[in-house]
């Protein structure tokens, strides 16, 4: 059973398609849309650039194309007592060996969510922000390379289309707060050059129907809020007595099993190693966990020992930041250019022409 349609579970599907004719197992993949919708391609989409076909994967077609079943339901609980799985409308589904995909929510104070606008699950995300670039008061929460990316497409899709340059980004820090110093200095620069208003070192205290306050005492005007904050786990595996870290994310070995539950794999936003409990949840890491997801649980299924995932040092970060520009880091190296945009275009393109 692979549960998700996320990075790794798209690498496993090219190789299951590849060795079809071999395979020994019956393979399931289930997740609770019929389309995966890549993260990687939001920012363009929205300022305009992409259409929702380029920024989508049928995981149905993509499923029958390397011969296994795609079932539309969202699991809800996991028994390891008799293995079997319970989706959303109440079907039991057996499985012999089960990996997870399926990502992360956003962290949402309760006491805001009337006010926001949410993105997560990813298959909400076209429908949402086609509304929401055309609010009059466009407030995004969240400084790290989502909302830096989002405010900024959206800054860009308001100035070609006729709308206010008002787009406002809070963040509780710097932008980009993971990043080096130049590549924030570089950000604040790019958003005062093309009108995205940054309150940096400031949360959101207060919200009602039409303002915001910060922490600082900052009150501005909103049309609904995107927070995109640190990533939530699934309530999945704390409910289904799963192995967690302190957060609820799915606590695996270097091998990608489950800790003390070697039928259970995980991969990608939904999964924390336990010996690199800070790694970053992005599709980086997704993608190359995928290239070792599918080998290991077939090791499994023969009884044979697993391989060991072992994260690079660094990696490529493009972040789109509007106008078909991008900012390019690897290392200590950084840089904004078109140039930085067209290798992102070229990566994103390739990769979705792997899966369409």
């Amino acid at each position: 059973m692979l549960v998700g349609g996320g990075h790794a579970h798209l690498k496993c599907l090219a190789r299951i398609k590849i060795e079809n004719a071999s395979l020994n197992h019956s393979v399931i993949l289930i997740s609770p849309d019929r389309y995966q919708y890549y993260s990687g391609m939001f920012s363009g989409f929205t300022e305009g650039i992409y259409s929702l076909d380029d920024i989508r994967i049928d995981l149905k077609n993509l499923a029958e194309r390397a011969g296994i079943t795609f079932i539309e339901e969202k699991v809800v609980n996991v028994s390891v007592y008799d293995k079997t799985l319970t989706t959303e409308d109440g079907a039991i589904v057996p499985f012999d060996v089960v990996s997870f995909d399926i990502g992360s929510n956003m962290e949402i104070p309760p006491s805001f969510a009337e006010w926001l606008m949410p993105i997560k699950p990813n298959y909400l995300f076209a429908e949402k922000i086609i509304s929401y670039r055309k609010k009059e008061y466009p407030v995004v929460v969240g400084g790290g390379a989502s909302g830096v990316e989002l405010a900024l497409a959206m800054t860009a899709w308001r100035n070609t289309n006729g709308y206010p340059q008002n787009v406002t980004l809070i963040t509780s820090s710097t932008p980009l707060p993971s990043s080096s110093r130049k590549a924030t200095t570089i950000i604040r620069n790019v958003a005062a050059s093309k009108g995205l208003r940054i309150i940096e070192g400031d949360t959101v205290k207060e919200m009602h129907g039409t303002h915001i306050t910060t922490k600082n005492q900052v009150n501005l005007p909103h049309s609904h809020v995107l927070w995109v904050t640190g990533p939530r786990a699934s309530g999945i595996f704390h409910d289904s007595h799963l192995p967690c870290d302190e957060n609820g994310f799915l606590l695996v070995k270097n091998t990608l099993q489950a800790k003390g539950m070697p039928y259970i794999f995980g991969a990608g936003d939904c999964i924390t190693m336990e010996k690199h409990p800070q790694l970053p949840k992005n599709g980086v890491y997704a993608v190359r966990q995928g290239e070792l997801l599918w080998e290991n649980i077939t090791r499994y299924l023969k009884k044979e020992t697993c391989r060991t995932f072992n994260p690079q040092r660094h990696f490529l970060s493009l972040i789109s930041t509007g106008n078909q520009e991008a900012l390019f880091q690897y290392a200590n190296f950084t840089f904004h250019h078109k140039i930085a945009w067209k290798l992102k275009h070229k990566i994103d393109v390739a990769f979705m022409r792997k899966h369409q």
